[in-house]
């Protein structure tokens, strides 16, 4: 009987070690955080942050773009006036030669220097196109306020979810402590009965017991910190603010 119950608390041993093993291979940065002593940024902090995210930047950018086309929009008038001219410049020369049997040859030249412009001016004016240009430009205001709407209905929803993360953060900050002392409680009785249990004071079964008191204990305080660690930085993405990353 004593060799069956050693051979129990060996392969309990064999599994409490392989679960750690297990644990410490894919352990992350980020577990090596101290949640007890974590302080999250104010709300405030985080919102004017998101602001710096690539979605404002897009629309920024859309913004600016229909704000160009709004002043060329409102300079089209131009169009409807053509102007054009052209200046000329030059020099013309007149060479001659001249002699017969009375007079010895001579050479004669004479020149002049012109220049000359000219300029033309006209006006075409489509009618639809003047009639319809106050609609043209109202048309582009609202293209920009519609885009300014989506900007703004855009950090309206990203506040909304830096909302839901951060307070699952806070609720699961505020159990933290308890799930610990949960933890901490469960795994000194474990102890106490292995030591009862080797000492002959306790049997398999409350051993058994302990350890899976213990095990569940454990299983959720990783829980809680698994759902901080994940709200932390999914706020950390939508308000572009480092919190626990490095």
């Amino acid at each position: 009987m004593n060799l069956l119950l050693k051979r129990a608390f060996l392969l309990l041993n064999l599994v409490t070690a392989s679960l750690l093993l297990k644990a410490q291979s894919v352990m992350d940065p980020t577990d090596m955080v101290d949640f007890t002593k974590l302080k999250l940024p104010p709300l405030e902090t985080l919102y004017q942050n998101a602001k710096q995210s690539p979605g404002v930047e897009m629309y920024e950018a859309k913004m600016e773009a229909q704000a160009n086309q709004l002043i060329t929009e409102k300079r089209s008038w131009l169009k409807y006036f053509r102007v054009g001219g052209s200046w000329q410049y030059g020099n013309i020369a007149i060479n001659s030669a001249f002699t017969n049997e009375y007079t010895p040859l001579f050479y004669q030249s004479s020149g002049v220097t012109q220049s000359s412009y000219y300029g033309t001016a006209g006006v075409n004016i489509p009618l639809d196109d003047l009639f319809d240009r106050r609609n043209k430009i109202k048309r582009q205001k609202m293209e920009q306020r519609f885009t300014q709407l989506e900007l703004d209905k855009w950090l309206d929803e990203q506040r909304i979810r830096i909302v839901n993360s951060y307070t699952k953060v806070k609720t699961a900050l505020s159990t933290l402590k308890k799930k610990i002392e949960d933890y901490n409680i469960a795994l000194a009785n474990y102890k106490m009965t292995e030591n009862e249990f080797k000492s002959g004071n306790a049997n398999i079964s409350d051993l058994i017991t302990a350890k899976k008191l213990e095990t569940e204990a454990y299983e959720i305080l990783k829980t809680n910190e698994s759902i901080i660690t994940n709200e932390i930085l999914t706020l950390e993405i939508l308000s572009k603010t480092k919190i626990i990353s490095q």
